[in-house]
């Protein structure tokens, strides 16, 4: 280890307030890894018996050349491991817009992939729940006579990574409907995943004191699930609703503290105790057509609870 340099110190004169100023930081800012090409693409790619091998960590590069140009890639993971791919285009100055296919042989392990948030490139982390080997379909996403060219390029970089989130267990099926919800605490991070559009994945918090604070929410778009939540809370009073009696919708949100959040957060005053039904599902239920899910559209639920007061009582005597 190299040694300071030798100085003399002199003390400074009386009522001297001068303020030495800081050293500028010279720390060089993490640059993202370079998207020079490794590998060009090998036509014909198109169909899956054509496929190309992919190397992981290194770029592949290529072009929607033709008309319903598409490209088909293989490659191997051996371990429950985290993935993430990258697929750049247009924050390269390309024309294209990609829309990315992920599959293994039994159709099990299935997702669609298509823009980031204020993005037309693709960037998704997703976990594999064992071995697999996958295959990628990577497709001009607007299809028309016009939308290829060599001006329709991109690269695609597959890697393994560390996990983005830590949580607590697994969620336990079956949980899919509001009988079979699967038992939470406060503290609690649940990992989970929607298993199709329509399907949801049920959850129940047990309040034993009156006016408890809770908070409901989602760790998965944001680090890069494929994933846009939905999250609604039912509460153990029935309310009258078109002529039956139902369980009163505490909250319903498909949005996190902002609208550029495309996680879920739900936050509400448990007024009375009780049981609380929580169910996570894809966005969105009013739309069912564009609910996604599958195995690679993953979550991890958290839960938390803290003591809150009753509202002050604001009637004055007469």
């Amino acid at each position: 280890m190299p040694t300071l340099p030798s100085a003399t110190v002199t003390d400074p004169p009386p009522f001297d307030t001068a303020v030495d100023e800081p050293e500028e930081d010279t720390a060089e800012e993490e640059l993202p890894p370079s998207s020079q090409c490794d590998f060009e693409e090998v036509e014909p790619n198109q169909n899956p018996e054509d496929w190309q091998d992919l190397v992981l960590d290194r770029w592949m590069c290529g072009a929607f050349l033709e008309p319903m140009d598409g490209d088909v890639f293989s490659f191997d993971v051996e371990s429950d491991a985290w993935v993430r791919i990258w697929v750049r285009a247009s924050a390269l100055g390309s024309m294209a817009n990609p829309r990315l296919f992920v599959y293994d042989e039994d159709d099990e392990f299935t997702g669609s992939f298509e823009d980031s948030f204020l993005s037309e490139d693709i960037d998704r982390t997703f976990k594999l729940d064992e071995a697999r080997s996958l295959g990628i379909g990577l497709f001009e996403q607007n299809i028309g006579t016009l939308q290829y060219g060599e001006d329709y390029f991109w690269r695609m970089r597959v890697s393994i990574t560390k996990a983005p989130v830590k949580w607590d267990y697994e969620e336990e099926e079956p949980n899919n409907s509001k009988a079979d919800a699967m038992p939470v605490e406060s503290g609690d991070r649940v990992y989970g995943w929607v298993e199709n559009g329509t399907k949801n994945d049920w959850f129940a918090l047990e309040i034993e004191e009156p006016y408890t604070d809770v908070v409901v929410e989602t760790d998965a778009w944001v680090h890069g699930s494929p994933l846009n939540p939905e999250l609604e809370v039912k509460g153990p009073e029935l309310v009258l609703d078109d002529g039956e009696y139902v369980l009163e919708t505490i909250g319903q949100e498909d949005r996190h503290d902002s609208s550029s959040n495309y996680d879920a957060k739900v936050s509400f005053t448990a007024e009375v105790p009780g049981q609380y039904l929580i169910r996570l599902g894809a966005c969105c239920e009013r739309t069912p057509s564009r609910r996604k899910g599958g195995m690679p559209f993953w979550y991890v639920l958290d839960v938390s609870t803290s003591p809150g007061s009753p509202p002050e009582d604001t009637a004055t005597a007469d």
